[in-house]
């Protein structure tokens, strides 16, 4: 059996067949006594200025606001307070990366990928946060990522691909969408087709005749840099030492 969580609950959703659904599923790990549901704006509101929330489960599409609005709103009057974000679908758009959500559910939520919510607000308690993350689009849904992590960003037809390590992830989104997103963590535009984290350069060389050249990653992968893009990478490089060849 699920342990019982004494947490505070909250699960803002105006379908009540899925906000039922989601406190049936919510119920197999949190004291049921303790979960507070609202179909709209005006009950969410109410129910934050009364009583302390530890976690809400926010749906992205409602007749009266939005997600976005519901989290702004949620963060400014319970600021210790986590969310995840509720929707229907697998598109959530660009606007997703100014926020901080603890996950992201496709509804109808499964039981086992709730579990794994649990386990990280769980561990977001225990100081082992996930905070930093940044959530990116793939067909399989959402995936959280570290942009620490990130060794580089290439263009597949229409899609990108994330590299990390020896794991690569195809997300739905621009080249031009996640150079935004990530501009903040030293991901830079080093070719028409890719992007690079600058913290894992190792050295930047020549290559082609010395027509060309390409950025060589700390795990010996080699990243293609135009020459329009060499005079900026080098300017933002040089200043931590990596060596130029």
């Amino acid at each position: 059996m699920n342990e019982q969580r004494k947490i505070n609950v909250l699960i803002v959703d105006d379908d009540p067949v899925a906000a039922e659904a989601a406190r049936s599923g919510v119920a197999l790990f949190v004291d049921e006594k303790r979960i507070m549901t609202a179909s709209n704006s005006v009950e969410m509101m109410r129910i934050l200025t009364t009583t302390p929330i530890d976690l809400a489960f926010l749906d992205m599409e409602m007749p009266d606001t939005e997600g976005f609005t519901v989290a702004d709103y949620l963060v400014k009057v319970q600021p210790k307070a986590k969310y995840v974000f509720l929707t229907g679908h697998t598109e959530l758009g660009a606007k997703s990366y100014e926020y901080e959500p603890m996950d992201f559910l496709v509804k109808p939520v499964s039981v086992i990928r709730l579990q794994k919510t649990f386990e990280r607000f769980d561990r977001s308690r225990s100081g082992s946060s996930s905070h930093g993350k940044i959530a990116v689009e793939t067909s399989m849904g959402f995936v959280l990522v570290d942009p620490d992590e990130i060794l580089y960003i290439s263009r597949d037809s229409r899609k990108a691909v994330i590299h990390i390590n020896k794991h690569e992830y195809v997300v739905n989104n621009a080249l031009s969408e996640l150079e935004l997103m990530f501009e903040d963590h030293d991901i830079i535009r080093c070719h028409q087709s890719f992007l690079v984290s600058l913290k894992h350069v190792a050295r930047v060389e020549k290559s082609g005749l010395g027509r060309t050249f390409q950025a060589v990653l700390d795990d010996g992968e080699e990243v293609p840099v135009s020459r329009e893009k060499y005079p900026v990478l080098k300017e933002l490089i040089a200043r931590k030492g990596t060596q130029f060849i």
